[in-house]
């Protein structure tokens, strides 16, 4: 009797990274788009500022025009941007190399501001933030168009800016004299010092400034982590409103979930919304909460307050995850509290009034029978 054994094997599946980051779209009519065409070296400072962004240096002045300008280009400004997040995945290409290329990186085309009139939309700004821990031989290449900037721990590793046709750069990190550590003098002056094992910023500054192109490559060994997936859950998804006069102590909480530590201090954002009326019903919320560098959880917390209204049934207070820099928002964007009537006011005990009274009449009696003349 002959037998057969058949096993289907899986094919691996193919190592990634996956890299978020925020878009923001400007209009054509900004100063520093659609300007002048020129490489330029120096439009930021070797060292990122506090706020993690890039401080405008200047350069000689050629395709940018000024600092106000400048530090509108990786922040919210209303009016003048309109922001998104934007994942990018780089692919291993089996040789420890990980890739992303995009020959018509038009990642926001009729979005947000749209294309005006034009087959692309070619005015925007991204920025990724990451981490990675240093093991001795990486590299970093960029290819693309226009400006780009790659800062590690903090200081300025390539330096492509201007509006220019494609060009490459690449920060090699390999330690060759077999040390454990990493000694190297930028061209900027600033010496990069990293430690085999130790974890380290990653922050890439990139901006589409001209009509007609727009290239975008990554190659690296660089293991890049991931940004933070950020959810929501309602551990306490019940308050109560209290009487009138007295101080709320059942109110309910939504807590802010990060999947592991976040690689810097990360501003989470979210709407309020529901049935329930802001300011009237619960304390006023703030629209954003910090989780600092290495934590994974912060709280929301909603207060009732007591309000004129008597029966009014059970209101609800919904908390919905925005995105935002430095995180990905996860399946669990809503998380919701109900806010019910505050309880009947206990009756007050007479029994015991009477019982206190009596017992008071009893001792003053006994006294008075006892001590006649006091």
């Amino acid at each position: 009797m002959k037998s057969h054994l058949l096993i289907q094997l899986k094919e691996p599946t193919v190592p990634q990274i996956t890299l978020s980051g925020k878009i923001r779209d400007f209009k054509d009519s900004h100063a520093d788009f659609e300007h002048v065409i020129a490489p330029e070296k120096n439009i930021v400072n070797p060292l990122l500022g506090v706020d993690r962004k890039p401080v405008y240096k200047g350069g000689k002045g050629k395709t940018t025009t000024g600092k106000e300008s400048f530090d509108q280009w990786f922040r919210d400004v209303e009016t003048i941007n309109q922001g998104k997040s934007l994942d990018i995945v780089l692919d291993d290409n089996g040789d420890g190399i990980f890739t992303y290329e995009n020959l018509e990186f038009f990642p926001i085309d009729d979005q947000l501001f749209g294309n005006e009139g034009r087959s692309h939309n070619y005015h925007f700004t991204y920025e990724i933030h990451s981490e990675f821990t240093y093991q001795g031989h990486e590299q970093f290449t960029f290819t693309g168009d226009d400006d780009l900037w790659v800062f590690i721990d903090g200081k300025l590793v390539i330096d492509l800016g201007g509006v220019h046709g494609s060009l490459t750069d690449v920060i090699d990190l390999t330690i060759t004299d077999g040390g454990s550590q990493l000694h190297r003098t930028l061209p900027s002056g600033e010496t990069l010092i990293l430690e085999k094992g130790k974890n380290y910023a990653f922050e890439l500054f990139f901006a589409e400034r001209h009509t007609t192109r727009s290239h975008f490559r990554i190659d690296t060994s660089l293991l890049l982590k991931p940004a933070a997936v950020i959810c929501l859950k309602s551990p306490d998804p019940q308050a109560a409103e209290p009487q009138k006069g007295e101080v709320c102590v059942d109110t309910g909480k939504v807590l802010i979930c990060a999947n592991e530590p976040v690689m810097q201090d990360t501003v989470i954002c979210y709407t309020v919304g529901g049935t329930a009326t802001e300011g009237t019903d619960y304390r006023s919320i703030n629209r954003s909460v910090t989780l600092e560098k290495g934590d994974t959880e912060a709280c929301i917390e909603v207060t009732p307050l007591a309000d004129a209204i008597a029966c009014e049934g059970d209101e609800t207070v919904v908390v919905t995850l925005q995105p935002g820099e430095g995180y990905s928002v996860g399946d669990c964007q809503v998380a919701k509290v109900a806010i019910s009537d505050a309880p009947p006011p206990k009756p007050r005990n007479y029994v015991l009034l009477w019982v206190l009274l009596a017992i008071f009449a009893i001792i003053c009696g006994a006294w008075f029978f006892l001590y006649p003349g006091h």
